[in-house]
Formats: structure tokens, sequence, C-alpha cells
């Protein structure tokens, strides 16, 4: 496989992350609107299909999570290492992808 250079190692990075940033913070709003939609008002009864548009937005997000985690996993994996064979320090903290077979 070929090795990303570092500063697209970098630049990979610092998209995917902000991008999978954005996510988290739409997820939480959409727990948030989850969360006051079903709470318990003797007034007021939840619009099933409002209810609904949520979860599908919550399943899209969080598969766009996921979807990020994997990318910076391969991020991880194809990112070119020092003379030294250290990697570099933006790739670190980054998930691993195992891309050896399990057989």
């Amino acid at each position: 496989m070929e090795k990303m250079r570092v500063r697209h190692t970098d630049d990979a990075v610092s998209g995917v992350s902000a991008l999978r940033e954005i996510l988290i913070n739409e997820l939480a709003n959409i727990e948030s609107l989850i969360a006051l939609s079903t709470q318990d008002h003797p007034d007021i009864e939840p619009d099933p299909l409002i209810l609904e548009a949520y979860h599908r937005l919550r399943t899209s997000l969080i598969s766009g999570v996921v979807s990020a985690d994997e990318v910076l996993g391969w991020v991880h994996a194809l990112a070119e290492k020092d003379p030294e064979g250290n990697e570099l320090e933006c790739v670190r903290r980054l998930p691993h992808v195992n891309i050896l077979p399990t057989n």
C-alpha cells in the first residue's frame, strides 16, 4: 500500500476530525430533541412523524461518526513514519483499523 505524505496526513486528520466534531455536536442536539419529545407531558402528545425523523437523523449521524472513525483509522494505517520509524504526533491518537486477515 502507498503511504500518505506528512502534509496529506495532517490535512486528512484535520478535515475528518472537524467533520467528526460537527457530527458529534449534531448528534447531541438530536438526542436532546428526542429526550424532550419523549418526556411525559400530560397535555402534549409527541408527533410520531417528528419523532421518527429524529430517530432517522440520529441513526444517520451515528453512521457518519463511525465512518469518520474508520477513515481516521485508515489514515493511521497509511501514514508515513519518520526515518526512525516513529508515527507522526497527529496520528498517534487516531483509531486503528485491523487490515490483517483474521485467519
